[in-house]
This record gives C-alpha cells, structure tokens and sequence, in this order.
C-alpha cells in the first residue's frame, strides 16, 4: 500500500514539472514571436517614414512652380492697362512719349486718332506727297483749344518705335491751295523732318489716366 502510494506521488511530480516546463517554453515562444513582430513592425514605420520624405521631396518642386506661376499671373493681371485693346494701348503710350519728347507738363483733357491707310497725303491739298505705309494721326489737347492742341502723325515700326511727325494746326498761307509745286515742296520737307522715337512702357501710370479719353475716328 505505501508504494503505490508513493508511486503515485512520484509520477505527479513528474507531471507537474513537466507541465511547467512546457508552460515555460510556450511563453518563451511568445515572446520571440511579439519580439519578431515589433522588429517588423519598426522597419514597417522606418520605411514609411522614408517614403513619405521622399514623396515630400518629390513635390515640393512642383509646388513651387506653381506658386511661380501664380505670381506671374498676378503680376500680368496688376498692370494699370489691364482691360484695354492693344490699339488702345498704343495710343496712349505714344501720347505720352510724344508729351515727354515735347517737354509738356500736363495731361491731355481730349485725344482723338485717326486711321489713315497706305499713300495718305501729308498735306490735304493737291500736289502733297504721300506716306506710303498706313498711318495714325493723333490729336490731342490741353484746353480744347488750336493753340494748345498737337498734331502729329506717325507709323509703326513693329518693334517698339514709330516714325514721327508733326502736322500744322492751321493752314493759313494761300499757297496750299494755288501752288501745287509749293504743296509738294513744303510737304517733302516735312516727311523728311520725320523722327523715330522708342515707345516705352514706364509711363503706363499715367497712360492708364488718360485713355478712356482716347476717341477712335
């Protein structure tokens, strides 16, 4: 009876260190297991952290160029002729160039152009010689008035400057209308008197003033 008794106690030691043993191991598999997972995990983050720079880095060229590209679209907008026509435009820079060449210290109460096509007389009277390209002659005033009102007429050279001349205001000599060789003669002259003159744009200020008052004929 006392052997199997201690049989019996001696095969449940056995078990029991055998089960510990097996608990032992299965935590320790787990803990390798979670340990192998965080490993993974880490590089998992670390390698997205490296994509994302990257993705960064990527478009950020692109973000600039379009903030480039915004700036020159409101520069481009911001000009004080923006909302004219070209021909618009033109004339009121022309009108304020000729108001510098001329040394003139005010601004035009009325300008009035006139489109004139190819062989325009110089003169309106018989015998004047022509300019043979189109022309635009512009008028323009500080009173309304003959005495302070400039005429001039002038052609395009398409890249920026015009060729220049300036009409009378009156015609009172009774030549013009007797002597066509005089005619001829005078109005030579001033066709050869023309001036080329470069039409900048650093008077757009005050262009952008006065040319709503610009009337087209």
């Amino acid at each position: 009876m006392k052997k199997t008794i201690l049989w019996s106690a001696t095969f449940l030691s056995l078990f029991a260190l055998a089960a510990c043993s097996n608990s032992k191991s299965s935590e320790n598999q787990t803990k390798k297991e979670n340990t192998s997972s965080s490993k993974v995990t880490s590089s998992s983050k670390t390698s997205n952290g490296k994509n994302s720079a990257t993705h960064s880095t990527n478009t950020s060229p692109s973000s600039s160029q379009a903030n480039t590209n915004n700036s020159e679209k409101v520069q481009k907008s911001s000009s004080p002729l923006s909302g004219y026509s070209a021909e618009q435009v033109e004339y009121a820079r022309v009108t304020e160039t000729l108001l510098s060449y001329y040394k003139y210290d005010y601004q035009p109460v009325s300008i009035s152009v006139t489109k004139n096509g190819a062989n325009h007389q110089v003169f309106p009277f018989s015998g004047s010689v022509v300019v043979p390209q189109d022309t635009v002659t512009l008028s323009f005033s500080s009173d309304n008035t003959m005495a302070g009102t400039t005429i001039v007429t002038y052609s395009s050279n398409h890249n920026g400057s015009i060729n220049f001349y300036k009409d009378p205001n009156h015609y009172q000599d009774e030549r013009y209308l007797k002597d066509s060789a005089w005619v001829k003669e005078e109005s030579q002259k001033l066709l050869d008197s023309s001036q080329t003159l470069a039409i900048p744009t650093s008077f757009d200020e005050q262009a952008a003033q006065i040319i709503s008052k610009i009337e087209i004929k």
